[in-house]
């Protein structure tokens, strides 16, 4: 009943027009901008600017106001022995989803590693069916036996619109007083969609000119298209006949290299194939596919294809079988629409992505259209294996919540939450923060925050540098302060499990039994206690800390303390150890020294809030997992771990049992568990140095030297001295002054290295399978080193 007056009102008000209709200018793009701000009441801010220029976009756009970037990343490099796809290949995949590139990049190693992937087009076609409707059957049905015998005169047509389009065949379907004629055509290079409508436009006016004069023959109706070509539709009809690119591609995978990269074996690949197409039967699927539409997708926005295409070409025929203990495995693409000419590829971005895979230009359709059905051929594998292997699932956890939470966000971390930060950090009772404003400048890089970046994008965490603007007594002043919000434990365990179910294997099998024990539990609010601790000697080495704020119920945990200036060097230089003078190196042993020295016996005090604490009962339990994240660094980076350190380390991680009840034993204190350049630096006064420490949340009850260790193992050269080495521990136990003899001193040393090596530099080595870390080579062969200096002393004392 409301519907009357609203239609009046339509009636009565001017249907809006947009301004700059049919421009393809900057200032009809800033006209359309304006409108659309005025319309909406949107600032649209990220719109301001686009990148493409409007003058390239007749032909791809109308009304155009911006652009959307969508991130694109490198897949690969497949190798392919196809026919027209050869060589080794690195596919571009423009995608929002997270593991999707890694994915795929899996399934290419695999392939690669097995001999590569045998490509080949088998045909290339695009249609399209005009109708036509006459008075009755008969005349259909003589219209239809007619329009055959036409072809040659149909063929003429057609070349007088497109050079490249080719009439194959001519197709009549009769479907009662109606006959659907389906235009068959090869278009060479082109996608083929607006040339074969074209080219089908003119057939059909030749066409109904002839009817025109023939008595009984004159169609009734008459419309370009009625839904037979299937055009961005799936049709059984062109998953038989085709429409596109009909291409297929095959690889063998050896055993050996399935098990090693793709964490499963033949026979259960082939036993989850056999269920899934079942069930896909079951669910009236079209063909059988994993998702190979991931990747066509991907490479259609990043190549300029019509992205709508996706619904027809997504339609893929996967299957695998064993073989003599092999794995073979093929993927049919039925009708696969590209075009390596016109459209969107001819926009500037998607023809360097073009240019990329080696299609850009005429020639290159065929070679298109084998990387496509390669690329999906190794994402159907990579997928199916992690489910095979129970990956799958693990890379997709989530944290489970049991209420609404309402989370923190950029605008409760201004004035309210500072101004009393900063009146009492200052001592400045009374003190307002008139304004807050986010730099843009780079704080610095932290694993867990990038662990973390995608956990929950609805929260903000991260390291967040601001400006504070305040006033108090009559005056006026600004600091510059780094917010540190962290994540929730949890939500770092979750992120660290997924890298490891993506290394797949006993790792994938063994890290979520006890990934609440590999040192990130508690993280959240140990750094904070950290920062609220009292103790000078702590207090002397961390940035100027001007509050905590915690908040449970919001997830809220936030250090605001001091952005390190032009006066602290050496800041995030973990890929830069050569900065590290001498005397660099015995201001930051010096410094730590006096954390441990001032926490040493203070055990039971530190246990209360640094929980949960490592022992050497679970540390044995834990052999498991540390020889399996043993064997897939030996077997993913054998340039890391050597045959001969692998055998070492396997050594090590067996006498756990031994040598950690020994470090329960030595004196513990508070160690900051990830004392490295990543995340200390140091402050000049004059022509003094001093440490600077930051990133505590992994701190915890451990031996001083495990400190030291890892210090040692970032910033001194794989081909450092025992002499060298032998100064600074004795500079460390001296500064620390405890009392411990040498020898003894320097068996903690060696016990701490062994530890760092075990616990640290194996999961740097899960990460770095994932996510590149530049220093771990070179750390890796300075901790090798190190435990080879110590093993000699102890055998020469």
């Amino acid at each position: 009943m409301t519907a009357e007056p609203q239609a009046g009102l339509l009636r009565e008000t001017p249907y809006p027009t947009l301004p700059g209709r049919g421009q393809y200018t900057e200032r009809a793009r800033r006209d359309l901008l304006a409108w659309l701000r005025t319309t909406t009441k949107a600032a649209l801010p990220a719109l301001e600017h686009a990148t493409i220029d409007p003058r390239t976009l007749p032909g791809n756009l109308e009304n155009y106001v911006g652009v959307v970037e969508v991130p694109v990343g490198l897949a690969g490099p497949l190798l392919f022995t196809g026919r027209h796809a050869q060589g080794m290949v690195t596919a571009p995949l423009a995608t929002t989803e997270g593991a999707l590139v890694a994915s795929v990049a899996r399934g290419a190693k695999a392939i690669t590693l097995a001999g590569g992937v045998t490509s080949q087009v088998i045909s290339q076609r695009m249609t399209r069916a005009p109708v036509f409707e006459f008075a009755g059957l008969g005349a259909a049905a003589e219209f239809a036996r007619w329009i055959v015998t036409r072809k040659a005169d149909l063929d003429r047509r057609v070349a007088e619109v497109s050079a490249h389009s080719r009439l194959t065949a001519v197709d009549p379907v009769q479907l009662g007083r109606a006959v659907h004629v389906r235009f068959v055509y090869e278009t060479a290079d082109a996608g083929g969609q607006n040339m074969t409508t074209a080219a089908t436009w003119r057939a059909c006016q030749w066409i109904n000119d002839r009817l025109a004069v023939m008595p009984g023959l004159a169609p009734t109706w008459f419309a370009i298209e009625a839904n037979l070509s299937g055009d961005k539709k799936f049709t059984h009809l062109n998953m038989i006949s085709g429409r596109g690119t009909r291409v297929a591609a095959e690889c063998v995978l050896d055993r050996a290299t399935l098990r090693r990269v793709l964490k499963s074996t033949p026979e259960a690949v082939d036993r989850l194939y056999r269920h899934s197409v079942l069930a896909g039967q079951q669910a009236g699927m079209a063909g059988h596919d994993i998702d190979a539409a991931n990747v066509i997708a991907a490479i259609f926005v990043a190549t300029g294809q019509d992205i709508a295409s996706v619904y027809e070409s997504g339609t893929g025929l996967f299957s695998v079988d064993v073989s003599e203990g092999d794995l073979r495995a093929t993927l049919v693409l039925p009708s696969l629409v590209t075009g390596v000419v016109g459209g969107g590829t001819r926009l500037v971005r998607q023809s360097d992505y073009l240019d990329v895979l080696g299609c850009r230009g005429e020639g290159h359709a065929g070679r298109f259209a084998e990387i496509i059905c390669g690329f999906a051929l190794a994402l159907n594998l990579s997928t199916m294996a992690a489910v095979a292997g129970g990956q799958f699932a693990d890379a997709h956890e989530r944290l489970g919540r049991s209420r609404r939470v309402n989370w923190l966000g950029r605008d409760d971390l201004g004035a309210p939450m500072l101004g009393p930060m900063l009146a009492h950090a200052l001592e400045a009772p009374g003190l307002e923060v008139t304004d807050v404003v986010w730099l843009d400048q780079d704080p610095g890089s932290s694993l867990i925050t990038e662990l973390t970046s995608r956990s929950e994008r609805r929260k903000v965490t991260g390291i967040l540098p601001v400006r504070a603007a305040w006033k108090w007594d009559g005056g006026d002043g600004e600091t510059d302060l780094v917010l540190k919000v962290k994540p929730l434990d949890q939500e770092v365990v979750i992120e660290a499990a997924k890298l490891a179910s993506l290394c797949g294997g006993r790792v994938a099998d063994l890290y979520p039994r006890w990934r609440d024990w590999t040192g990130f539990t508690g993280l959240h609010t140990r750094e904070l206690a950290v920062y609220r601790h009292p103790e000078p000697a702590l207090r002397a080495v961390l940035p100027r800390a001007y509050g905590v704020h915690e908040d449970a119920g919001r997830e809220a945990y936030v250090i605001a303390m001091e952005r390190l200036g032009p006066d602290v060097l050496h800041l995030d230089s973990a890929d830069h150890p050569e900065r590290w003078r001498p005397a660099d190196l015995k201001a930051a042993v010096r410094g730590i020294a006096a954390v441990h020295a001032a926490f040493l016996g203070r055990d039971d005090e530190l246990r209360s809030w640094l929980a949960p604490v490592q022992s050497a009962e679970r540390m044995t339990s834990m052999r498991e997992l540390w020889s399996a994240l043993l064997e897939h660094a030996a077997s993913e980076h054998p340039e890391l771990l050597p045959a001969a350190a692998a055998d070492r380390l396997g050594r090590i991680i067996e006498e756990i049992p031994r040598w950690w009840r020994r470090l329960e034993q030595l004196p513990r204190t508070l160690v900051h568990h990830d004392f490295n350049p990543r995340n200390l630096a140091l402050r000049r006064t004059g022509s003094a140095l001093s440490l600077v420490a930051y990133d505590w949340e992994l701190a915890t009850l451990h031996v001083p030297q495990r400190d030291l260790a890892e210090l040692l193992a970032f910033v001194l050269p794989p081909d450092a001295g025992e002499s060298q080495v032998t100064a600074l521990l004795d500079l460390h136990r001296e500064a620390v002054g405890h009392g411990e003899e040498r020898r003894v001193w320097r068996e903690g040393h060696r016990l701490a290295l062994w530890d760092f090596a075990v616990t640290r530099l194996l999961l740097y080595a899960m990460v770095h399978t994932q996510r590149e870390l530049p220093f771990l080579p070179r750390v890796a062969a300075t901790t090798l080193r190190l435990i080879a200096i110590e093993d000699a002393a102890a055998e020469h004392p």
